[in-house]
């Protein structure tokens, strides 16, 4: 599948996240982040290891309440309000070792009105992962392929996935990637923590990068290519070094 070709202008925001501050025992994860996430986007969000990406994400997902700053996901603040509208796939096994994928169908269909059963299984059919089967007997890039699969049998506003192919072996990324943009909510939003930036680029039609906690980039694919007169990843390289780029506040990428 080629490149994802999308241009949305002004849509209306999803989430919005205003002067964020995250500290762990006198580490500072976030520092005074603020964007605006609109709607109908694939979004990568990318920079070095401890620059706060998980962080960030586990804040829009609900999992973190105190922090400094205010995040809102349709107009309310994560939590049970929110819980409809956020679908999270996080960076470390969140499945039940000794759960049938049969009984996790089961479970996610009540937990979540906007579950489609009958999608999951189709999805789960592609990569011939059987009902009966459980997580223990997978390997880690099954589970990733298990775990993609009852997510985007979700209609969510938001998505939120950390590292979602780490452990899915080359030959079949490009296939997860295809379930992903096939599948993906065109009235929502997904947000994708990865490091993998060759191999899943052309899902993003923008790109946040944080650096030290701060947001340093938040900018179309095509800009930055343009900027930086290469491919994306060697431009999101220059930006994690903060070679030839200001903070996020001094240029108009800073706030999509």
């Amino acid at each position: 599948m080629e490149e994802r070709k999308l241009k949305l202008i002004e849509n209306p925001p999803v989430a919005e996240i205003k002067g964020v501050s995250k500290v762990f025992d006198s580490v500072c994860a976030l520092d005074d982040v603020s964007l605006t996430i609109p709607e109908g986007r694939i979004i990568g969000l990318t920079g070095p290891n401890g620059s706060g990406k998980t962080t960030l994400l586990k804040i829009m997902a609900g999992f973190y309440a105190d922090y400094q700053g205010s995040v809102t996901i349709g107009g309310f603040k994560p939590g049970a309000e929110t819980k409809a509208r956020v679908a999270y796939l996080p960076d470390k096994d969140g499945l039940p070792e000794d759960m049938e994928v049969s009984k996790m169908i089961k479970l996610y269909s009540t937990f979540f009105d906007d579950f489609d059963e009958e999608k999951c299984r189709e999805l789960l059919g592609m990569f011939d992962i059987r009902e009966k089967s459980m997580p223990r007997e997978m390997s880690k890039g099954v589970i990733d392929k298990l775990q993609i699969s009852l997510l985007m049998s979700r209609s969510a506003r938001l998505y939120l996935l950390d590292e979602p192919i780490g452990g899915v072996d080359i030959e079949a990324r490009d296939r997860v990637l295809d379930l992903i943009l096939d599948n993906f909510n065109p009235k929502g939003t997904m947000l994708i923590v990865t490091h993998l930036i060759h191999d899943i680029e052309r899902l993003f039609d923008s790109v946040i990068v944080l650096r030290k906690g701060k947001v340093a980039a938040f900018e179309d694919t095509d800009v930055l290519r343009a900027r930086c007169g290469g491919g994306l990843e060697e431009a999101l390289k220059e930006i994690f070094r903060g070679e030839n780029w200001d903070d996020a506040a001094d240029h108009p990428g800073g706030r999509l």
